[in-house]
């Protein structure tokens, strides 16, 4: 029976060993992919620790090794500290969190040196697990609680999956510390406790299921990040027309569920063509760049901003009626004009025309309330430019072309 749990040992520290390297190899390769992430390399890091610590045991089991038993166990129970470490560490740098880098390091050197410099740590198994798992239940228990708090657009989901793993085996390593804690049975025998067979076979699930968690989190990472270059205006950094459709439709059906209301402003800059032709198209830039600001810092935090065309904006200004819309915009139109930008030696004076529009809701799609605010926008640009124009209801009116 005896040879039999010390296979049984074996082979799970082997199989936790194997499922430490294959998270590096996981990691690494991603990394190697072109997602480059330094959290990737803390994750390497952390699952070549896993293996090494846990390849220590499995050779301390298997083969006469000629150092003590207690040297080879609490390298590798630093080893594996390290790892739960570098883990937090990944977490703390992907969330863009100070990393706890040093004081984990020192925290692991600290467990090195007790292991060594006090008898009870280095003989007593139960001393070295209520040292090492509460540990390791202090590391994986923030790194998750990290990850659950976390708040990256389309990302929750993933957080939080990843996390139940983390916070899942904080929660055995804890039921291993209190039973370590509270139980006289311990001896210093690495196989007699059948304790230390469940410890071998959760670090193997573990080791699997946070590769498994992390790898599925950072492709949905990189997903969201296409996603979103996808539907930004690479010049300005604001929404393109590609979003536009599925913001306008979600907001119209907001503002019916709710019985609010949803307004739209369109603005064009005024005389944009001649900047290009008499200045470059890198002043042509600087201009878009800088109405973008503009706007951005004059809209209220629940709008949307959208680039449409050339020099043509759209802001989505949910619940605000018609008399807001135009007080908006004209509050717009006068940081525009009092704006200057700097092309070659000469200073430009710029001025953009407004037209906005509440749109009639249950009674017209997004898009007509859109064609009323272009309309606007042209009597505007027909009336002498930099003026703000409201949107008059009407059946039918021409659809002018503007210059």
């Amino acid at each position: 029976m005896t040879e039999l749990l010390m296979l049984d040992v074996r082979t799970m520290a082997f199989a936790s060993a194997v499922s430490g390297f294959l998270m590096a190899a996981t990691m690494l390769g991603i990394y190697l992919a072109g997602m480059r992430s330094r959290a990737l390399l803390d994750w390497a890091g952390a699952g070549l620790a896993f293996g090494g610590g846990f390849l220590i045991g499995h050779i301390l089991q298997s083969v006469e090794v000629p150092i003590p038993a207690w040297v080879a166990g609490t390298l590798a129970n630093a080893a594996i500290g390290l790892g739960h470490g570098l883990i937090l560490i990944g977490v703390q740098r992907y969330l863009g969190l100070r990393c706890w880098t040093i004081p984990i390091f020192v925290a692991v050197g600290l467990m090195l040196v007790s292991s060594l410099v006090f008898p009870e740590a280095r003989e007593t198994l139960r001393a070295r697990i209520i040292i090492h798992s509460g540990f390791y239940v202090a590391l994986d228990a923030y790194a998750g609680a990290l990850l659950w708090r976390a708040h990256r657009p389309g990302m929750r989901l993933f957080h939080r999956a990843a996390a139940l793993v983390l916070l899942a085996f904080a929660a055995f390593l804890l039921l291993r510390f209190s039973y370590a804690l509270f139980s006289p049975a311990l001896t210093t025998s690495f196989v007699q406790d059948p304790f230390q067979m469940a410890a071998f076979l959760a670090a193997m699930i573990f080791g699997f299921c946070i590769t498994m968690a992390l790898a599925v989190m950072m492709f949905r990472e990189k997903q969201v990040e296409l996603i979103g270059l996808a539907t930004k205006d690479p010049l300005t950094g604001i929404n393109n027309r590609l979003g536009l459709d599925r913001a306008a439709a979600g907001h119209l059906a907001v503002a019916s569920e709710q019985g609010t209301a949803l307004s739209m402003m369109l603005l064009d800059i005024d005389h944009f063509k001649q900047v290009n032709d008499r200045h470059g198209h890198q002043a042509g830039d600087r201009v878009l760049n800088e109405v973008a600001q503009l706007m951005q810092q004059a809209v209220r935090g629940s709008d949307t901003a959208f680039r449409v065309g050339g020099e043509e904006f759209l802001v989505l200004l949910p619940g605000a009626t018609l008399e807001q819309a135009a007080r908006i915009a004209e509050r717009l139109r006068r940081k525009v004009s009092e704006t200057v930008v700097s092309a070659e030696d000469e200073q430009l004076s710029l001025s953009a025309s407004f037209g906005v529009a509440e749109c009639a809701i249950g009674h017209e799609r997004w898009q007509e309330c859109m064609q009323r605010a272009d309309r606007a926008l042209y009597r505007a640009k027909a009336d002498g430019r930099n003026r703000v124009e409201s949107a008059r209801r009407v059946v039918s009116e021409p659809e002018p072309s503007r210059s």
